[in-house]
């Protein structure tokens, strides 16, 4: 099948959509399908390259609004056969364009929705219900929408409207990538952590469109934890324009600078090593802004027990008191009691690091490319079965001819006139 994804970015860039649309392009490539992946050239220039087997058409972008790029896309995607178009959201005008090409070319479209959009301010609050009032304008084309939760896939208001399209597929990690085994001293030894020293790990974008993560959150219940674990240490792993606020917030609550450590920007493939020489990874998002928590999953995968609010798709992931401790949003008490319990025990802490393993290994990505491209032949094979009405008796055709062949022998009978997608599935 040859497949083409749409997203804002794509690694280098470090973001929770763009780390699941590298997983699923490599998983998809793997096995045998044509994958390209159409994104923003930031932070590489524009351009077409090929990495483990998948084209990466890196397009120009004069602009960036609200968080999303503003791309140019090139002929070339007016011009290939692909036979499924899958975007991701939240970036309305690349989706909005990808179901328009889908619409002119057409070719069945498929949207992961990660999560609704985040009001992070008073404008951005605005822009939010302007979409919510012209978001059908192009939601509407696309078959199938892939909610990453089942809580999500019920609160959020937009998927409510489009529930009959609302299929739920968890997002997965590489289990190979991200596993015990790896050796996280390089990183301890680059910061200076001695052997016994605690770390708490933060893994995320620090931009203001990801101000909902709750950084300032977790800086905060670490200045109580830091009054009875003087040696435990903060790790932050993630550049933006918060950097330097986030920077400055620390050292208005009284943290030293080597209690709190700021990597900055970190290339994905050493991300393992990271969480392998944590303690405990911590996600205190303020709001269900967070559709799921990737880094929380990558964390279990590395064997490392996890924190999470109760705001969107978190709490499907953190079996709480089971892989990790659920606490409310935005409660600085209750997260640093959380972290304390972290430190403190650590025969409770393994073993949740043992049960987070077991849940991660169940969302591999082999598990999850393989649902997700059965969605795709779902909607390739409901465009086929529209497209062979009247031609010949359906239930003949299904169970006499694979889906190409069928479309072949209806081109021949039509003389050769494309009226579907020419291949549906490999």
């Amino acid at each position: 099948m040859k497949v083409c994804i749409v997203n804002s970015y794509y690694p280098p860039w470090i973001g929770g959509a763009e780390t699941y649309t590298k997983n699923l392009a490599r998983s998809l490539s793997r096995r045998g399908h044509k994958v390209t992946v159409y994104c923003s050239d930031r932070p590489l220039r524009s351009g077409v390259s090929f990495e483990d087997g998948i084209e990466i058409v890196r397009m120009r972008t004069p602009a960036a609004f609200y968080g999303t790029p503003v791309v140019f896309f090139p002929p070339k995607i007016l011009k290939e056969d692909y036979d499924v178009i899958h975007a991701n959201f939240p970036s309305p005008y690349l989706a909005a364009v990808s179901s328009w090409i889908s619409a002119v070319r057409n070719i069945p479209a498929v949207l992961t929705w990660h999560n609704d959009l985040p009001p992070v301010t008073s404008g951005a609050g605005l822009l939010v219900k302007l979409h919510d009032l012209v978001s059908g304008s192009y939601l509407d084309a696309y078959r199938r929408i892939i909610a990453t939760t089942e809580v999500y896939s019920k609160r959020s208001k937009t998927l409510q409207r489009y529930r009959d399209k609302v299929v739920v597929i968890q997002n997965g990690v590489d289990t190979g990538r991200f596993n015990p085994e790896v050796d996280g001293g390089q990183v301890r030894e680059r910061f200076g952590l001695k052997e016994g020293t605690k770390v708490v790990l933060f893994v995320g974008a620090l931009t203001t469109w990801h101000a909902y993560k709750g950084v300032d959150v977790l800086l905060k219940a670490f200045q109580l934890v830091s009054k009875k674990h003087g040696d435990a240490k903060l790790l932050i792993v993630g550049g933006g324009e918060l950097l330097e606020y986030y920077r400055s917030l620390s050292v208005e609550l009284g943290l030293a600078s080597s209690s709190v450590l700021f990597a900055g920007r970190v290339d994905d493939e050493a991300l393992p090593q990271y969480y392998s020489a944590c303690d405990v990874a911590v996600l205190p998002s303020k709001d269900s802004s967070e559709g799921f928590g990737l880094v929380l999953l990558e964390a279990m995968a590395c064997g490392k027990p996890v924190i999470g609010s109760k705001v969107g798709g978190i709490v499907e992931v953190i079996d709480d008191g089971g892989n990790g401790l659920l606490v409310e949003p935005n409660d600085v008490g209750q997260l640093a009691h959380a972290i304390e319990i972290m430190l403190s025990d650590d025969e409770r802490r393994i073993s949740m690091g043992h049960a987070g393993r077991v849940f991660a290994k169940s969302r591999d990505w082999g598990v999850v490319a393989g649902r997700v491209g059965s969605v795709y032949s779902s909607v390739c094979e409901s465009e086929m079965i529209k497209s062979m009405n009247g031609v010949a008796p359906l239930d003949t055709l299904l169970s006499v001819f694979p889906i190409q062949d069928q479309i072949r022998r209806k081109q021949k009978l039509h003389g050769g006139n494309r009226f579907a997608p020419k291949s549906m599935i490999n």
